[in-house]
């Protein structure tokens, strides 16, 4: 059986052992439920800004949680086999949330770090928001060509789509898809390059949005 082996310290995405135990099965069982590595998408922790800061004249952006592909709303971590066109996920590991949850913290994020001049939230915001940024996945997932023997490419595609509120009219979509090798067949590699690839495309997303955001 294939084995990954886990190590601390991730870039962007960052990995919390609930056990000093460092192996890591790649399908299947092996390990204890309790004994589940935890992963997350790690973001500067900012405070999410309230409605009323809208009367201070700043552009109001919702952003609703992402579509994901079938399979991806969990918090398993999922792989694809390009060969059999299927999809798995990795034993004895987990996002610490839904990944449509930790991607909407992203986004969010990343707005609030490329974007200062704006306010942005979650839909509850729907009252006061001017624009709605929505993206939908199409790919985020490490993929294999064939057995999992070797690193595998981090497929990352998103549609993006700013609507103007309340008139609910599209100001602009587009597509953008990026796809890079993985520099190692461990967990703990895939998991930070995919992360560091979903916030530079995230950082290209959110350029060519800003012309329509106010």
């Amino acid at each position: 059986m294939t084995t990954l082996i886990i190590k601390r310290g991730l870039a962007l995405l960052s990995v919390v052992a609930l056990t000093g135990c460092a192996s890591l099965s790649f399908l299947g069982g092996g390990k204890k439920a309790d004994d589940t590595s935890i992963y997350t998408l790690r973001g500067t922790a900012m405070e999410r800004p309230v409605a009323r800061a809208a009367s201070n004249g700043r552009s109001v952006i919702a952003v609703p949680k992402p579509e994901l592909p079938p399979g991806l709303e969990t918090e398993r971590i999922a792989l694809y086999f390009q060969q059999g066109r299927r999809l798995d996920y990795y034993a004895d590991a987990k996002w610490s949330a839904r990944l449509d949850d930790l991607l909407q913290d992203l986004v969010i994020q990343k707005v609030q770090q490329k974007l200062p001049g704006k306010v942005v939230g979650t839909p509850d915001l729907a009252a006061t928001a001017q624009y709605r940024l929505s993206l939908k996945f199409t790919d985020v997932q490490p993929v294999y060509e064939d057995a999992p023997d070797k690193p595998p490419r981090l497929d990352v595609g998103m549609t993006v789509t700013v609507v103007s509120l309340p008139r609910e009219t599209v100001r602009t979509q587009f597509s953008l898809r990026r796809s890079v090798p993985a520099s190692a067949n461990t967990l703990t590699t895939i998991t930070s390059e995919l992360g560091n690839l979903l916030g530079s495309l995230t950082d290209d997303a959110l350029q060519r949005a800003a012309p329509y955001l106010g």
